[in-house]
Formats: C-alpha cells, sequence, structure tokens
C-alpha cells in the first residue's frame, strides 16, 4: 500500500462522517409541511368574518341604479400547523354559497370556472386593488364599487320583501308576539334600528 493510499483510508471515514446530518429525535420536524399548502378544509382554519360588501356596477344608462352584482366577504384564515393569520376575500354573485373567485391579501386575484366534469379551473386574473381584482372576477367592463354591510344589514334586506324598509307582520312574525316584539315605537313594523337590537337572531 501506498503511502498516498494509507492516508486517504484513515481519513476518509472520518470526514464521512462530519458530512452526516445527526438524528434529530424532537417533534419538530414531523410537524414541518411538506410539499405544496392549499386554501382547503385539511390545511387552513377559517376564523371570522372580518368584512360584508355588496358589490354594485355602475348602470348601463344615466338615470338608472346601479346593479348589484354580488358580494365580497373577508375572511380571516389561519394555518392548521401554526403561523401567522391573513384575510382571503371571497368574491361570490347574489348566492353567497356561490363562491367564484377570491383575492388574497397580497391583491392576487383568481376566478374559478367549473368544468364540465365537475371540477373547477383556477384563472388568475391579476394583481390590483380590491375593486379592480373584484371586476376582473366578474368580468365586467362596468366599474365596481364596493359598498361596506353587514351581516345583520344583508338579513334585514332578505326579509323586507317589498323593499319598503321596514318589516310587517309577514315579513317577520314576531311582530304578533307583543311580549317579545322589537317594534320599541309600536307602529306595527319594525325598522332597522329596531331590527337590529334584537340579540337572538
Amino acid at each position: 500500500m501506498t503511502l498516498v493510499a494509507l492516508a486517504a483510508a484513515l481519513l476518509l471515514p472520518g470526514c464521512a462522517g462530519r458530512g452526516r446530518r445527526p438524528a434529530y429525535t424532537s417533534d419538530i420536524e414531523a410537524v414541518i409541511p411538506s410539499g405544496t399548502v392549499s386554501l382547503n378544509r385539511g390545511d387552513w382554519v377559517m376564523g371570522e368574518t372580518r368584512g360584508v360588501w355588496k358589490v354594485e356596477a355602475q348602470p348601463a344608462t344615466t338615470n338608472a341604479a346601479p346593479e348589484r352584482l354580488g358580494y365580497v366577504t373577508a375572511r380571516l384564515y389561519r394555518e392548521v400547523r401554526g403561523g401567522p393569520t391573513f384575510t382571503m376575500y371571497e368574491v361570490s354573485t347574489l348566492d353567497r354559497s356561490e363562491i367564484i373567485g377570491t383575492v388574497d391579501s397580497l391583491g392576487n386575484a383568481q376566478r374559478f370556472r367549473p368544468r364540465r366534469d365537475g371540477g373547477i379551473d383556477t384563472e388568475k386574473v391579476g394583481n390590483n386593488t380590491l375593486p379592480l381584482s373584484v371586476q376582473a372576477i366578474f368580468s365586467t367592463m362596468r366599474p365596481v364599487t364596493l359598498v361596506a354591510t353587514t351581516e345583520r344589514a344583508l338579513a334585514f334586506e332578505f326579509l323586507d320583501l317589498n323593499r319598503d324598509g321596514t318589516l310587517d307582520e309577514i315579513e317577520f312574525p314576531r311582530l304578533k308576539d307583543r311580549m317579545i316584539s322589537p317594534d320599541l315605537n309600536k307602529d306595527g313594523k319594525v325598522d332597522f334600528q329596531e331590527f337590529d337590537q334584537v340579540d337572538d337572531l
């Protein structure tokens, strides 16, 4: 055996041992996520609603009222495995259960398109201000305005079938029970201020 071969035989095992990663027994490695993380129920916990807006498009004619296209709901999300929370804006049609897109807190917007096989295609529609991102998701050329509202105001609006700004006994049967009626001024109707004071809705 030559001198060079002898030196290599003595030094290589020590070098190989130094290069190996030690075997950790900590629990930290067990919770590190692997692969990509998506916004599904398995990876994220949804927190409370942070805001609701009505999406209104400019009318096609000058004297017409704005057309309501749908809603934007801000929800707080947190990764199940830990980490900071962030807000995601869900864009829906007039049927609030039909989510047609999302805008993240950085302004990245994506639109959802149903496929014939039942799946959903995701299409990126840019990065912009929230109103412009919502406009892109709705695929409209008309500028949109986001009108802040509340879940309680939307519930009142849903019950107000004749759109007169008050609820009568047909729209709000609780009026018939004088003991628990929210009709504070006793005019036989409930306006939004009275409705908003009812705690158990």
